[in-house]
C-alpha cells in the first residue's frame, strides 16, 4: 500500500493538489486576515487615539488582537509555502533539514548537528510531517528563544525515530505558558504534537527559565519497514 501511495503519478496528484489548495487559501483566508490586520491597525491609531481611558483600554486590547491575527498570518503563509514548495522532501528528510540549518547559520546561529542510524527511504507521509514539526520547532527558537546555539540530534533506535532539538535561549518557567492561548506559538506546537499524533508519536518539551528549551520527538517506524 505504502508503495503505491508513493508512486510518481500519485506524487504528482498530490503536488497538483497541495498547489491547489495554497491558492485557494491565498484568495480567501490570506486576504482576509491581511484586511483585518490593516483595519486593526487604522480603528486603533485613528479613531482610539483621544477617546480618554475606556478607548485606551479597547485600543490595548485591539493591539492584543492584532498582534494575533499577524501571527496567524505569518503561520498560514508559512504553511502556504510548504504547500506550494515542490517535493525536495523526496531528498529525504535529512537533506531538507540541512537546508534549514544551513539557513540558520547564515542568520549567525551556531548550528550543531548530529545524525545517526536513520532510514536512508521513509514514507512521504513520515517524512514530511517529521520535516513540519522540526521546522516549527526552529521557527519558534528563531521568534521566541533569544538563543546562539541550535542543536539537532536524528538517530534510529529499536523500531523508532527519534529528534531532539535543543537551543540554549531564554527557556520558559516549568508549566508556564510559553504565549497567550490562541497566539501562534501556542497554535504551532499543538500543530506539532498533532502531526506526531498522526505517526503514532508524540512530542514533549522540556524548558527552564534562563536554561533553553529542548523538544523531544519520538516516532514509531511504520510497521512494514519493521517486517
Amino acid at each position: 500500500m505504502l508503495d503505491v501511495l508513493d508512486s510518481p503519478i500519485t506524487r504528482l496528484v498530490q503536488d497538483a493538489e497541495r498547489r491547489r489548495i495554497a491558492r485557494d487559501l491565498h484568495d480567501s483566508v490570506v486576504q482576509s486576515l491581511t484586511a483585518l490586520v490593516a483595519d486593526l491597525e487604522y480603528f486603533r491609531i485613528r479613531q482610539l487615539a483621544a477617546s480618554g481611558e475606556a478607548g485606551q483600554q479597547v485600543a490595548q486590547k485591539l493591539e492584543t488582537w492584532q498582534a494575533l491575527a499577524r501571527d496567524s498570518l505569518t503561520s498560514m503563509r508559512e504553511a502556504l509555502g510548504g504547500l506550494r514548495m515542490p517535493s525536495q522532501l523526496d531528498l529525504g528528510l535529512e537533506h531538507s533539514l540541512e537546508i534549514l540549518l544551513a539557513s540558520l547559520q547564515g542568520a549567525g546561529y551556531r548550528v550543531e548537528y548530529e545524525c545517526e542510524d536513520w532510514p536512508v527511504v521513509l514514507p512521504f507521509e513520515y517524512t514530511s510531517n517529521m520535516y513540519y514539526i522540526v521546522r516549527e520547532a526552529l521557527t519558534n527558537i528563531e521568534k521566541h528563544a533569544q538563543a546562539s546555539t541550535i542543536h539537532l540530534c536524528m538517530f534510529g533506535y529499536e523500531g523508532h525515530l527519534y529528534i531532539s532539538i535543543a537551543d540554549d535561549g531564554s527557556g520558559m518557567a516549568k508549566n508556564a505558558a510559553p504565549a497567550s492561548r490562541g497566539s501562534g506559538y501556542s497554535q504551532g506546537i499543538l500543530g506539532m504534537r498533532e502531526r506526531a499524533a498522526m505517526l503514532g508519536g508524540r512530542v514533549t518539551i522540556d524548558s527552564a527559565r534562563g536554561k533553553g528549551t529542548r523538544v523531544d520527538i519520538d516516532i514509531p517506524l511504520p510497521a512494514s519497514m519493521l517486517e
